[in-house]
């Protein structure tokens, strides 16, 4: 079933009649006017000169931009303030002026108090009472709201995200991440306007179209027989780089790093329940279940208290407690205060010591071995030599 009308092929220059040499047949060849318009008309449809991949959070700007008509505006997760404008260049940001947020459904500027923006908004909380609001930090997180005030916040189960429109928890999953140091884009209809038809860079036929519904706005998907033209915003007869925003790289992830092996996988520096899989010379973005993180020693997931993530990686991802063990292989003594948005500030207990998650303090170093058998942040840890290593001057 098809929901778009299929085009015809425009005519496209003159063409003239050309005798074969020694032969009573004949071709038809493009005169030079013709090849001019060609060659304009196939370069804005071709493949875009785009710059550097324009990325917020988990939220590739740029890829978003190739999938929509030139012309589209597409909202910010970073600010209430700014949006951008797709250019057949790329991303073009703009903002509006003060006291006004961009409402990206109606993809125009209104004063704020009219608007229902929660991007990098400091307080998510403020004027609003016994209700709850997104964590834009948390992907399916929120906050209830109390007398302008936050006294509380949670997540989604599992599968769920939240929905800012209906305030509650609706069945879907994130774009791309549970969690990030950044903002998260929980939906691509949070910036995408709704009632517009939109392609995929995975795949040239797929569309995706944003739907109000009396409970919240819907990303529904199809495809076309042949492929989805995202310049004329319908399904299409194959063409001349119609199909070159397909890329491998998610429209809601900023993945872009080449690779040389495919298969190969690669924990992600900063988030441990995630890790890249070299998929055609591009690393594609992968996440672990709720409750797992990326184990470097297995390379599979595995769960968050077992797994040994790579150093650095944030283990306030998934932690049900305030404080944490950070990846150290050394002496297990460092450690992780978790606010409520997930961000991390690094500590290191005393000398002697190693910290105990479990037990949410620093103990002695004689009960190391022991923890470290079933925790894999401190996998290869040891005691700290009390003994001196410097020769005797006796």
């Amino acid at each position: 079933m098809s929901y778009f009308p299929s085009l015809r092929q425009p005519f496209i220059g003159r063409y003239k009649w050309y005798s074969i040499p020694n032969s009573r047949k004949k071709y038809y060849q493009l005169t030079m006017k013709g090849k001019l318009l060609l060659a304009t008309i196939l370069c804005l449809m071709g493949v875009q000169a785009l710059g550097e991949d324009i990325l917020e959070g988990n939220y590739n700007v740029t890829a978003v931009c190739t999938a929509v008509k030139v012309g589209t505006q597409l909202g910010s997760i970073e600010s209430c303030q700014t949006y951008y404008v797709c250019k057949s260049t790329g991303p073009e940001k703009a903002s509006c002026q003060t006291g006004y947020s961009y409402d990206y459904q109606r993809s125009s500027c209104y004063p704020s108090s009219e608007v229902s923006c929660y991007w990098g908004v400091e307080n998510p909380c403020g004027g609003k009472n016994a209700t709850w609001v997104p964590n834009t930090f948390v992907c399916g997180g929120w906050f209830y709201c109390l007398d302008g005030e936050s006294a509380g916040s949670g997540k989604c189960p599992s599968n769920q995200k939240f929905d800012a429109t209906t305030a509650g928890c609706t069945y879907g999953s994130c774009a791309t991440t549970d969690s990030t140091d950044g903002v998260v884009l929980d939906d691509l209809c949070d910036v995408v306007p709704p009632s517009l038809y939109f392609g995929d860079t995975s795949d040239c036929a797929t569309w995706h179209y944003c739907e109000s519904t009396s409970t919240g706005i819907v990303l529904r998907t199809g495809k076309c027989d042949n492929i989805y033209n995202a310049l004329t915003g319908q399904c299409a007869y194959s063409s001349t780089g119609a199909c070159s925003r397909v890329t491998g790289i998610p429209l809601g992830d900023g993945a872009t790093v080449s690779c040389t092996t495919n298969g190969g996988k690669t924990p992600d520096a900063t988030v441990c329940g995630k890790y890249y899989v070299c998929t055609n010379k591009v690393n594609v973005a992968t996440y672990c279940e709720t409750g797992y993180y990326f184990d470097v020693k297995t390379f599979t997931c595995r769960t968050r208290q077992l797994a040994v993530p790579v150093e650095g990686c944030n283990r306030c991802q998934y932690a049900t407690t305030m404080f944490v063990n950070a990846v150290n292989s050394d002496n297990c003594s460092t450690y992780y205060y978790c606010n409520k948005e997930g961000q991390a500030t690094l500590n290191t207990c005393p000398d002697d010591t190693f910290f105990n998650e479990s037990a949410q303090g620093c103990a002695p170093d004689e009960n190391l071995e022991t923890y470290v058998e079933n925790n894999g942040a401190c996998y290869g840890a040891t005691a700290s030599d009390s003994e001196s290593t410097t020769p005797s001057t006796e």
